[in-house]
């Protein structure tokens, strides 16, 4: 007899593990050797881990065929939380007949500016866009829009590579760097070679930022949870220092309004069935969006929105893969909490991290530690995940701002390194 299960398709070990330990029996990973070899968690079960190369479809449908016919599997959902792997995730659940976003509307999501063209064919507000080659071509749009610019990587996720431009001389090293990275940046299936000579430019827009999850099916568009987020004014351009849940929308922006906004928005990429995460900022009471991906949101938004809300994204994640209907805490049950992450500020290995004074502040609820002695920690641009520590969660005193709090907590950690003057390898150059 087979047992049913989810293939959560490229996810990173720290989340294998915990999908593994809180919800057994559930899901067959499909996962990168590398992440593996580099993992410091629990290796899963045999019968629930499937190692191959990811960038190789063919080889891991027929990898992952083999091993559900071994175990006597029938794959009964597709997850995926890792941008890099939706590619990989739309392939396999097509070839299962599972329900997943197509292979064009992950196409059209991992396009920075195609999506905002197809949002600006549909009336969604989103920044004027255009696609770069070269610095000439940033110039020319510098001086079209007028005002400063944002310059990212076409493909790209987060805050790496992502620069704010007001002159000839950012966009000189914005070009640049982003040019020198991307050539022979170790990670291909997150920047494809096909996408490395090129960039998106975007007009800056200035105002609070804003980080959503929403399930969108069919019809129905239900908002989980709106984050807002802390910038961490000492680090690159787009790095979130901490996240507010929930976070309060300015008064002329309410939940139902963004609700219509962000169905149009997915519907606009071919996304009909999805729980989704998307970054917005709010100008002038309305919710510019800046990037929209089917998936939920990553790094300490999923342990802060399991305090604040009694929501178990990966749970919730995995259910909704199978087709089970899903429910959302009302307003009222959630609790307000911040996530402020860990973050490294000097490059080296790792001797200790020290967080006995932060574990002994009444405000924290909960300290995430994903790094151990012996980490490398290499600073942007050269690599931009390695000088993430972990997270604390905490409740706001309301005694002083927010933002105060979260980088008073912060500066609690103290981080030794081995090597303070750490050389950056020469696979990073």
């Amino acid at each position: 007899m087979s047992d049913k299960r989810i293939v959560v398709v490229g996810t990173t070990t720290d989340y294998i593990d915990m999908i593994a330990t809180r919800f057994p029996g559930r899901a067959v990973f499909v996962t990168d050797p590398r992440e593996r070899a580099s993992a410091i968690e629990p290796v899963p079960d045999r019968d629930s881990e499937v190692l191959c190369d990811l960038s190789n479809f063919e080889l891991v449908a027929s990898s992952l065929r083999l091993h559900l016919l071994r175990w006597q599997i029938q794959p009964s959902g597709v997850a995926c939380f890792d941008c890099e792997s939706m590619a990989l995730a739309a392939y396999l659940a097509d070839g299962y007949g599972l329900p997943y976003p197509t292979a064009g509307a992950i196409a059209a999501v991992r396009d920075k500016y195609r999506s905002k063209a197809l949002w600006l064919e549909a009336g969604v507000p989103t920044p004027k866009a255009a696609v770069g080659r070269d610095l000439s071509d940033a110039i020319s749009f510098l001086r079209e829009v007028n005002g400063p610019i944002v310059i990212k990587p076409t493909s790209g996720s987060g805050s790496e590579l992502v620069f704010v431009c007001s002159d000839l001389a950012d966009l000189t090293h914005a070009v640049g760097t982003m040019a020198r990275r991307l050539s022979h940046h170790l990670n291909q299936r997150m920047y494809p070679s096909e996408m490395a000579h090129q960039f998106t430019m975007e007009e800056f827009i200035a105002g609070r930022e804003f980080s959503c999850d929403f399930i969108v099916d069919g019809d129905r568009t239900e908002i989980i949870r709106v984050a807002r987020k802390i910038p961490a004014l000492d680090q690159p351009v787009g790095t979130a220092l901490a996240y507010v849940v929930p976070g309060q929308l300015p008064g002329g922006l309410d939940e139902i309004r963004l609700g219509k906004q962000l169905h149009t928005a997915a519907q606009a990429l071919g996304i009909d069935r999805a729980i989704c995460m998307v970054d917005f900022i709010v100008r002038r009471d309305e919710a510019v969006l800046i990037e929209m991906t089917p998936r939920p949101g990553g790094d300490c938004l999923p342990p802060l929105i399991r305090l604040a809300g009694s929501v178990d994204m990966l749970g919730m994640a995995l259910d909704f893969a199978e087709g089970r209907r899903v429910t959302v805490p009302p307003g009222s049950k959630w609790r307000k909490l911040v996530g402020v992450r860990m973050i490294a500020r000097e490059s080296g290995v790792i001797r200790q991290i020290d967080t006995r004074a932060l574990m002994a502040d009444p405000r924290v609820v909960e300290i995430y530690l994903k790094r151990r002695p012996g980490h490398h920690v290499i600073l942007p641009p050269d690599d931009y995940d390695s000088r993430i520590l972990g997270h604390a969660i905490f409740v706001p005193s309301g005694r002083q701002e927010i933002e105060h709090e979260a980088r008073e907590l912060a500066e609690l950690v103290q981080v030794e390194m081995e090597t303070p003057r750490w050389v950056t390898p020469q696979a990073y150059l």
